[in-house]
């Protein structure tokens, strides 16, 4: 039951009881509430209507039907609507907007049970798409999401009459509304895209669909923006509003979580099947590589024998098997090494020392390559702590690379050692070789990856690059196809 302040019109949800009882309105007008059977009830239909006992004017359609009015005279008015009258006007509008409320509420929870259930992220995709489309009353809807090793934008699940033609299309990064979305990191609305300059065409060129409006969503998970959620062209003509952009970030922050979650559960499975595998060739490797230690023992006495009852024999038989050998041993190590979670084992070293030991290692594979090997070693660097064997294993491995990427006669390649003003030493090795394109540059470091076919294992600088974060340091790569490489170690010197 509702009494109106007939001052501010304000009206008040009461009580039926039959006390008496006061409400001072906020405009300071007393309201007397008079006991139920106090009242005298009358029928009233819609429209603006005077009280029958005291000519009090009510406008009818703001309420409900059958809505109880208690009038300050003692009248009681009951508004009742013909069962063909139109009720879209008034608080009846209001409650049409509240169902439209209430869908939308729905929506949300469905997508929200979605993202908590489900773990293939494109099927979650496209069903948020399509309950998102739904829920928001617009032709479309897409989940975008940042390629930064090629800085674009790629359109992942699409909903809509041209979704076919948009699925993988892909925005330069910072391109269009939904560029500038996810770098400024907050959400945008755009009621009529021709006049805003921001706005991209390429996409509406491709699908032939043609875009009104848009409302454009980050996807923010802890500090970065992995993407966004886009809706276009809001139904009937309508603008997209702050409800809509509400309803929307709501989605948007449920979207965000879901796939840094599946993103996690991902990570973690790796992980463990990484683990799994590193204990399993962890295993296999040390058999391999005692079993190996066996075969070069019985090669060398094989050998031994056998010089000494026939005399001299041919090289060149052990020298295949001490070559092959060696490679399989390589191999073992590279696989034990990447395989294990090791502590570097820190001595006082004459880094230059070190390096020197390599180049004079590698000057026999130089010659025969009649490839150039130098080396420019800054005299002021002093004992520095690192692990021995794990460096020296590192520019061992850079350099035979530097000289098998020499493809040409009289090329070069050169170690430099350097301090830097940021606490690091610096050891390079540069090559004047084939060099290497952006694909090749993306993989270098991945295990198992190499140019070299049979020749190489596709470890070494797997290995190398891990050995190097295992000092706390970090391995760079400069290289232009067909001119050359330079790989550059920063070790960090220890306090």
């Amino acid at each position: 039951m509702f009494i109106e302040c007939p001052k501010c019109k304000k009206r008040y949800n009461i009580e039926k009881n039959n006390d008496t009882y006061n409400i001072v309105c906020v405009c300071d007008e007393k309201l007397t509430i008079l006991p139920l059977l106090s009242y005298r009830q009358s029928i009233s239909e819609p429209g603006k209507v005077e009280c029958s006992v005291c000519n009090r004017k009510y406008d009818l359609n703001k309420y409900r039907n059958n809505t109880e009015i208690a009038c300050i005279c003692g009248n009681l008015l009951v508004v009742q609507f013909p069962e063909n009258f139109d009720t879209n006007f008034g608080r009846r509008e209001k409650d049409h907007m509240s169902k439209e409320l209430t869908d939308k509420l729905h929506g949300l929870i469905d997508t929200c049970r979605l993202i908590h259930f489900m773990r293939n992220l494109d099927k979650l995709f496209l069903l948020i798409v399509r309950v998102t489309t739904e829920m928001l009353n617009s032709d479309g809807c897409s989940i975008i999401l940042c390629d930064h090793e090629n800085h674009e934008l790629v359109f992942h699940s699409v909903t809509g009459s041209k979704s076919s033609k948009l699925t993988q299309f892909r925005l330069a990064e910072g391109e269009g509304v939904v560029g500038n979305s996810i770098q400024s990191r907050r959400s945008i609305i755009v009621n009529d895209v021709v006049k805003d300059a921001r706005f991209s065409k390429r996409a509406d060129a491709v699908s032939k669909f043609s875009t009104h409006n848009i409302l454009c969503l980050p996807l923010i998970v802890e500090k970065d923006c992995i993407g966004a959620l886009e809706i276009v062209n809001k139904n009937n003509d309508e603008d997209f509003n702050e409800e809509d952009l509400i309803l929307g970030e709501a989605v948007s922050s449920q979207i965000a979580v879901a796939i840094h979650n599946v993103r996690l559960t991902e990570a973690a499975l790796k992980a463990e099947r990484l683990a799994a595998i590193g204990q399993a060739v962890t295993g296999v490797a040390h058999c391999v590589k005692n079993m190996l230690n066996g075969l070069e023992g019985g090669i060398y006495i094989l050998e031994c024998e056998i010089e000494e009852k026939y005399g001299k024999i041919p090289k060149r038989g052990f020298e295949m098997l001490g070559r092959n050998t060696k490679r399989l041993k390589d191999l073992v190590q590279d696989m034990l090494t990447y395989s294990k979670d090791r502590k570097p084992e820190y001595k006082l070293t004459n880094l230059n020392e070190l390096i020197y030991s390599v180049i004079e290692l590698m000057q026999v594979k130089a010659r025969e390559r009649k490839i150039q090997l130098d080396f420019k070693l800054d005299d002021n660097i002093q004992e520095i702590e690192i692990d021995p064997k794990g460096i020296y294993r590192c520019v061992l491995n850079l350099v035979s690379n530097a000289i098998d990427a020499c493809e040409k006669e009289g090329a070069s390649v050169t170690l430099y050692t350097k301090t830097s003003d940021s606490n690091y030493i610096l050891i390079e090795v540069e090559d004047q070789g084939s060099g290497m394109d952006e694909e090749t540059l993306k993989s270098i470091f991945h295990p198992f990856f190499s140019k070299k076919g049979s020749k190489g294992t596709g470890l070494g600088l797997s290995v190398t690059q891990k050995i190097i974060k295992e000092h706390g340091g970090r391995i760079e790569i400069d290289s232009i196809l067909n001119e050359g490489s330079k790989f550059t170690i920063y070790l960090p010197l220890k306090k």
